[in-house]
C-alpha cells in the first residue's frame, strides 16, 4: 500500500487563524454535517470509551456525544489547536475531553477504546497506514473502527468547480494543497489499509448525500477562505480573491443550481473491528 501523502503539519496546509471559523460556517452545514450524522449513527452501542481522531471543528463530536449518552466518555482529538478551539465553543458537554494529538502517534494505551472514529482526516497524514495502525492499537479487542474519505473530486461537483477555477488562477504552479483532500478515493486502497492494520470484518461503502447551502457564494467562500488555499492566493495576488470567489459562484449557478444550492456529494465510509 502506498502510504505517503503530504505532511499534515506543512505550513501550506495549516488550518489556522480565521480559517477554522470560516470552514465551519460555510462548509460545515453544507458538506460535513450530513456525513457527521451518518457516521455517528453507525456506532454500535453501548460504549464506554470513544475516541475521535481529527475532530476538526466538532461536527462529528457533537453527534457522537449525543448518541453515546452521558455515562460514556468521548475523547476528541486533533493536531490543530485552532480547529479544536472552534469545536470547544460549539460543542459543550461534560463527558467530552478535548486533546491536541497526532493521529499517527496517539497518546493512549493499547486496548483502551470501544470505538475509534475519524471523518475526513486520514488524507492529511504523511503516513496514512500509521493512522490505521494506531486506531487498531488503541482499540479494545472486538472494538469498532469507523472512518470516511471523500470520493473523487469529479464526483463532488462544487469542490471540483472550485478546484478548476483556483488551479487556473495559478496557471503553471497549482497549489499542493489540492492534491490532498480528495486523494483517498480508491476503495481498494482503503480496504488495503484496513487489512494491513489487521482489522477483521471490514467493509468500505460509497455513501451519497445532497448537500444544501444558502448560496453559491457561501460555498465559494468556504472552499477558498475556509481552506489553506487562501494563504496561497493572498501570497500570489490578493487582489484576485473576490474575482475568484465570484467566478466559482457563477459556475455553480451555471452547472449546478440557483440559490439555495443543492448538489450531490460522494464519499467512502469504512468500518472494521479489532480481532478478539
Amino acid at each position: 500500500v502506498e502510504t505517503k501523502a503530504i505532511f499534515m503539519n506543512n505550513a501550506s496546509f495549516s488550518f489556522g487563524g480565521p480559517i477554522p471559523e470560516l470552514y465551519d460556517r460555510y462548509l460545515g452545514p453544507y458538506i460535513f454535517e450530513p456525513y457527521a450524522q451518518d457516521i455517528a449513527a453507525r456506532i454500535k452501542l453501548p460504549v464506554k470509551q470513544v475516541l475521535e481522531v481529527a475532530a476538526g471543528t466538532g461536527r462529528v463530536t457533537h453527534h457522537i456525544a449525543g448518541c453515546i449518552g452521558k455515562d460514556a466518555r468521548l475523547t476528541a482529538t486533533d493536531i490543530n489547536a485552532d480547529m479544536l478551539a472552534v469545536a470547544r465553543q460549539r460543542v459543550n458537554a461534560p463527558h467530552i475531553e478535548w486533546m491536541t494529538a497526532n493521529a499517527m502517534e496517539l497518546p493512549f494505551d493499547d486496548n483502551y477504546f470501544d470505538c475509534v472514529v475519524c471523518q475526513f482526516g486520514y488524507m492529511f497524514l504523511n503516513d496514512r497506514q500509521k493512522g490505521f495502525d494506531e486506531a487498531l492499537r488503541v482499540l479494545k479487542p472486538g472494538g469498532q473502527f469507523l472512518f470516511s474519505t471523500w470520493d473523487k473530486v469529479e464526483n463532488n461537483i462544487t469542490a471540483y468547480i472550485s478546484r478548476q477555477i483556483v488551479t487556473a488562477f495559478f496557471k503553471d504552479d497549482p497549489p499542493e494543497f489540492y492534491k490532498v483532500p480528495f486523494s483517498m478515493y480508491d476503495p481498494a486502497e482503503l480496504e488495503a489499509h484496513l487489512v494491513a492494520a489487521g482489522f477483521g470484518n471490514h467493509t468500505v461503502q460509497r455513501v451519497s448525500f445532497m448537500g444544501e447551502s444558502e448560496s453559491a457564494m457561501h460555498i465559494a467562500t468556504g472552499f477558498v477562505e475556509g481552506n489553506p488555499i487562501i494563504n496561497e492566493i493572498v501570497k500570489h495576488d490578493p487582489s484576485q480573491l473576490e474575482q475568484i470567489k465570484a467566478r466559482i459562484a457563477a459556475q455553480i449557478h451555471s452547472q449546478v443550481s440557483s440559490d439555495p444550492v443543492r448538489s450531490p456529494m460522494n464519499a467512502w465510509v469504512g468500518e472494521g473491528y479489532k480481532k478478539v
